[in-house]
């Protein structure tokens, strides 16, 4: 080896010990990803908002609503997720649950066990539900296992009041149905508290010129949420730029939760699964 070998040969081994060293950091942090991404569909988290509601009457001031959505019932979301979410809605006593869709991934048969699982629930108020673009394969036949297993109110561009002057309001889907606000709306007076569903976050514009509080999921707030990068949409948002948490539209507030299962693949990360409880008030 002559002099000039010699002497360059050090720096040629601090550059490929520094590479290792690199490669194997890159390789841990993957790892530690992956692990994560893995265990987060089953790390549900149970958040809780007090909200006022426009017009809500005196009478149901402290009203407990909880919202699930998107278990997309299925080979990605493990039943004991399903059921951990119904276990922590059990937990809130709520007055009144409602579902915003997609409780299946691609077959119409796992609403029923879905369905089962939501039976254990009694709300006074019931439970009420619209469907998500994943429901579409079979609606009619989504909408009639939720309704005889567990009573569910499906409100398909329908109304119903629950209570004097509380009405809650349903679209269809604003990707796989035919929405139609005017016949969701039809009969409610102005001055009533009005409480609306849709899947689809974008539905928000439908009521956005009159009080009320509008509740969403379909985004599972981008599942995987990566620092530095913009999250996921899902189809049918284009323009729209809320894909989680509370936002304002006109007169209306919506909330859109991160739903309880996954879709595309079984990962989440910073971005774990939800059951949301509002407690309505009055002012």
């Amino acid at each position: 080896m002559n002099f000039a070998e010699q002497s360059n040969s050090p720096k040629l081994t601090r550059r490929a010990a520094t590479r290792q060293v690199f490669f194997r950091l890159c390789a841990g942090v993957a790892a530690v990803t992956l692990a994560e991404g893995l265990a987060e569909p089953f790390l549900i988290e149970a958040r809780a908002f007090e909200v006022v509601l426009p017009n809500l009457p005196p009478a149901l001031e402290g009203l407990k609503v909880v919202q699930l959505t998107d278990p997309h019932r299925g080979n990605l979301t493990p039943d004991s997720v399903i059921e951990a979410a119904v276990r922590q809605t059990a937990i809130w006593k709520p007055d009144l649950v409602v579902l915003t869709g997609d409780y299946v991934r691609w077959d119409a048969a796992d609403t029923l066990p879905f369905a089962k699982r939501l039976a254990s629930l009694s709300p006074r108020l019931g439970i009420v539900g619209v469907l998500g673009n994943h429901d579409y394969q079979n609606p009619s036949w989504v909408c009639s296992l939720l309704t005889a297993h567990a009573g569910v109110t499906m409100l398909r561009n329908d109304r119903t009041e629950l209570a004097p002057g509380f009405w809650v309001s349903g679209i269809e889907d604003t990707i796989k149905g035919a929405p139609n606000t005017e016949l969701a709306l039809r009969g409610i007076p102005e001055g009533d508290a009005l409480l609306f569903l849709t899947h689809n976050p974008v539905g928000v514009r439908y009521v956005s010129a009159r009080p009320c509080i509008a509740l969403a999921g379909h985004t599972h707030g981008g599942q995987v949420r990566v620092p530095g990068l913009p999250p996921h949409y899902p189809p049918g948002m284009e323009g729209f730029a809320q894909i989680d948490g509370w936002g304002t539209y006109d007169k209306a507030q919506l909330y859109i939760s991160r739903g309880i299962g996954c879709t595309g693949y079984p990962v989440r990360l910073n971005c774990p699964p939800e059951v949301t409880l509002f407690t309505l008030r009055t002012a």
